[in-house]
């Protein structure tokens, strides 16, 4: 497709949006437009997005980005031939190498659901190590159906009904266990904290009783489970053992909203009621890790 226009124009073709299967995305780019043309079987929509600033970086998820990189990097590559940066991580997760002339292999290898802790795995003289990719900060890392949630912490350690109700109460801040305040009574959760305080310090105390069994679901899994975290910030790889982040988070000082170093939140609290037309929920609970670049990279 020729795109007739008296500016210059940059026209790619299968981007790094990774459109839907059924559709075929054209991003047309120039200084301070971006216009893309979707078309799904009939429909044609057209968006016109004004941005300013590193127009590459729109639609690019920077987790994702990075994950691809240590791919194309690593994948059927020698050690010795790897550039500087990727040697550096391959030895900080190795350790040891024995042959530089060995090779790598490095492919995705997540699981599905829950089980989805697991980026990538790499295969280096004999050994097999799992990573889980993060990058930017607070990192949002895991989300579930409050119910699941809720039978998670019960099967681990029986919880009466009165800790399970102020679990509830401070998901939906809405004055009930179960949804079913009007619209005018939904806040925001840092509101509802402060209208009851010594509610919200029990609500906390629970959660806290959990703090090993929290972490462990969060990060690891039951399934292909990660090795390490590799953080990357500034063109640089930083590579954190689970061991480590799990002693991180159990020694982490608390402030009267942190289970160590995870936060959580309704992940879409629908303050003005938009689950109303069926579209969208307000049901899952959504887990954040404190900023690595302040409180895990040393």
């Amino acid at each position: 497709m020729l795109l007739q226009d008296n500016k210059f124009w940059w026209v790619l073709e299968n981007s790094n949006l990774r459109p839907h299967p059924y559709q075929v995305c054209l991003v047309c780019l120039r200084v301070r437009s971006v216009k893309f043309y979707i078309k799904r079987t009939s429909i044609i929509e057209i968006i016109l997005i004004k941005i300013y600033g590193n127009i590459l970086s729109m639609g690019i998820n920077q987790g994702f980005q990075v994950e691809r990189n240590i791919v194309s990097n690593l994948n059927n590559k020698k050690f010795f031939n790897l550039e500087t940066i990727y040697q550096e991580l391959v030895c900080k997760m190795f350790k040891k190498i024995k042959n530089e002339n060995s090779s790598i292999l490095c492919f995705k290898n997540e699981g599905t659901g829950l089980e989805k802790k697991n980026d990538l795995t790499i295969t280096f003289e004999d050994q097999i190590i799992n990573i889980s990719v993060k990058s930017g900060s607070a990192n949002s890392i895991h989300q579930e159906k409050i119910q699941t949630f809720i039978n998670f912490l019960e099967s681990k350690k029986p919880m009466n009904d009165y800790k399970k109700k102020l679990i509830y109460e401070f998901h939906w801040c809405d004055g009930t266990y179960d949804n079913t305040g009007d619209i005018k009574d939904r806040m925001k959760k840092t509101d509802y904290k402060k209208n009851n305080k010594v509610k919200y310090l029990q609500y906390m105390g629970i959660l806290r009783e959990y703090k090993k069994e929290i972490f462990y679901r969060i990060f690891m899994g039951t399934k292909n489970k990660p090795d390490f975290t590799v953080y990357f910030s500034k063109n640089q790889f930083f590579v954190i053992d689970f061991e480590d982040l799990f002693c991180k988070h159990m020694e982490f000082d608390e402030s009267d909203s942190n289970i160590g170093i995870l936060t959580i939140q309704n992940w879409n609290a629908c303050l003005k009621g938009q689950d109303l037309n069926g579209k969208k929920h307000r049901n899952d609970v959504q887990f954040k890790c404190k900023d690595f670049r302040r409180y895990l990279v040393e």
